[in-house]
């Protein structure tokens, strides 16, 4: 089975009902797993924050969450992380592809590729790097407990290999 494939089966085990995403070639196949699941509400986003928006509303509505997204798209979500999600403590799951590591042909995507780390950290938002397809179901089973044990945001961040080297 892919890591897309147990990625899917973990998050619907886990009570993840709705889905935003910012389209993106490394979280293509998950996505359209989801999106051929009627148990699953998907809703492609123009912007991450739109997505944070949208889960926030479904949380409040009882409704567990998770927000896929490049690691560039991180910049676009940090008002309404730290103006809604955070003090407001609404868990959701972030699932965040990799752009701007050692080996990117984009410079613009270099700077957030950098600071994605230390900008997770900064924002109190517990992360865990999923490395190996055998690591699916356990990090996707942690990180959901502790979003909503905590009530704050976990991201699970893709490996490069893992996420097929999406140096473009």
């Amino acid at each position: 089975m892919s890591w897309h494939e147990q990625f899917y089966h973990s998050l619907k085990a886990n009570g993840i009902r709705l889905v935003c995403y910012v389209p993106d070639s490394a979280l293509a196949g998950l996505i359209d797993l989801m999106e051929k699941d009627d148990s699953f509400q998907v809703i492609s986003v123009t912007r991450e924050e739109e997505g944070v928006g949208i889960l926030a509303g479904g949380y409040l509505g009882g409704v567990r969450g998770a927000l896929l997204l490049q690691s560039s798209g991180l910049g676009n979500s940090i008002n309404a992380l730290t103006s809604l999600i955070i003090p407001q403590q609404i868990p959701f799951l972030m699932v965040i592809s990799p752009r701007g590591e050692v080996g990117e042909f984009n410079p613009f995507q270099v700077p957030m590729g950098r600071i994605l780390k230390p900008l997770l950290d900064l924002l109190l938002i517990g992360q865990v790097t999923l490395e190996r397809e055998e690591q699916v179901q356990s990090l996707v089973e942690r990180a959901c407990r502790s979003a909503f044990r905590t009530n704050l945001p976990v991201a699970i961040l893709l490996s490069r290999e893992l996420a097929g080297g999406t140096t473009r």
